[in-house]
């Protein structure tokens, strides 16, 4: 429904032809459409007709604009310097869930796709052609030096870096222990300064590259059970803000795509236990492919983006009243009642 209405209503190239047609066409076109109008219907309906059409091209301006600040205001994005049997793709976490369905897309393209992980690789992407497994532990600069170096040496410099690597721990902020604290912003935020200091020379050196990252719905709110996680992923909005600016006024190279990738409730290991928690709850639930495949093909446009897998409007939460905020946290918590234990949030 909402995309009919998007294509019609709220469409300026279905709402300003009618206009036209109701008010400004000759009388030869405009008579036979107002003798099969109610009477006095014809004002209300040019006045409905012009909001709308107005509203659809303001909409349009908006998301012409959004798409031109995306390509770091470039006027279009450069395909043809992508050939996908040449490019190399590190993915962190992709042995599993959301990652593995990344690695799958990329590599039926002809990407050579290097997966980095702790998690063995399952026995589909085993398998797979144009996937090689490097263990690695990216919460260790000196580790993902190293593997950034086996990497180059082996299939070339990586052009692709797909940051999705994550756990989730969930308990209160009174069981949270130091170890748990550590891990979950090691691996969810400090790892992407340890990738991108790894990887982002060589696209700077070639003026292309996407770095894309995986965070969630939690960048936008804070909710119980679940506050580290939480944390990771708003601090790992406002690394990926801050990274779209130094490549673009430090390194002076727009070329380079960036892509955050917002997620809710995905069907993952940890997810598995709860889900029906979940849906009693009314939470919806994505599934892992669908969230892959929507990366893969952000990556295969040659688009950087800001994804929102959940409500639109997620991303104004903080401008909105405060007792509206208050309201979305409140359910937002009924949904993150999960069992402490270690794994993948979505």
């Amino acid at each position: 429904m909402a995309q009919l209405l998007k294509g019609t209503l709220f469409s300026p190239y279905f709402t300003g032809p009618l206009l036209f047609l109701l008010t400004a066409a000759p009388l030869s076109l405009r008579d036979p459409l107002l003798l099969r109008l109610p009477v006095n219907y014809s004002t209300p309906l040019a006045t409905s007709l012009k909001w709308l059409f107005a509203l659809g091209l303001v909409g349009k301006v908006n998301r012409w604009l959004s798409n031109w600040a995306n390509r770091k205001w470039l006027w279009r994005d450069d395909k043809s310097a992508w050939d996908w049997r040449t490019e190399v793709a590190v993915v962190t976490g992709g042995s599993g869930g959301i990652g593995a369905f990344v690695v799958k897309g990329l590599a039926s393209k002809g990407v050579k796709v290097a997966v980095v992980d702790i998690q063995p690789l399952s026995d589909d992407l085993r398998t797979s052609a144009n996937v090689y497994y490097y263990h690695c532990d990216i919460t260790s600069r000196d580790e993902v030096k190293k593997t950034g170096e086996a990497i180059r040496s082996a299939l070339g410099s990586p052009s692709i870096l797909v940051n999705n690597a994550g756990i989730g721990n969930g308990h209160k902020i009174l069981d949270a222990t130091p170890e748990r604290l550590r891990a979950i912003f090691d691996v969810n935020l400090i790892s992407h300064w340890y990738t991108v200091q790894e990887f982002l020379p060589d696209m700077l050196a070639r003026k292309k590259g996407h770095i894309m990252s995986t965070a969630s719905m939690a960048s936008f709110l804070g909710v119980a059970g679940m506050v580290d996680y939480c944390a990771t992923k708003v601090g790992l909005l406002a690394f990926h803000e801050g990274l779209v600016q130094e490549i673009k006024y430090r390194y002076n190279c727009p070329e380079i795509k960036t892509t955050i990738v917002h997620p809710g409730w995905t069907r993952t290991r940890l997810i598995d236990r709860v889900a029906n928690d979940l849906k009693k709850a009314g939470a919806p639930i994505l599934e892992p492919k669908m969230v892959g495949d929507i990366m893969v093909k952000q990556i295969l446009d040659v688009k950087s983006g800001q994804i929102i897998l959940g409500p639109s409007f997620a991303s104004m939460l903080r401008g909105i009243p405060t007792w509206l905020q208050e309201r979305v946290r409140d359910k937002s918590s009924g949904f993150a009642k999960v069992r402490a234990t270690t794994g993948t949030v979505r």
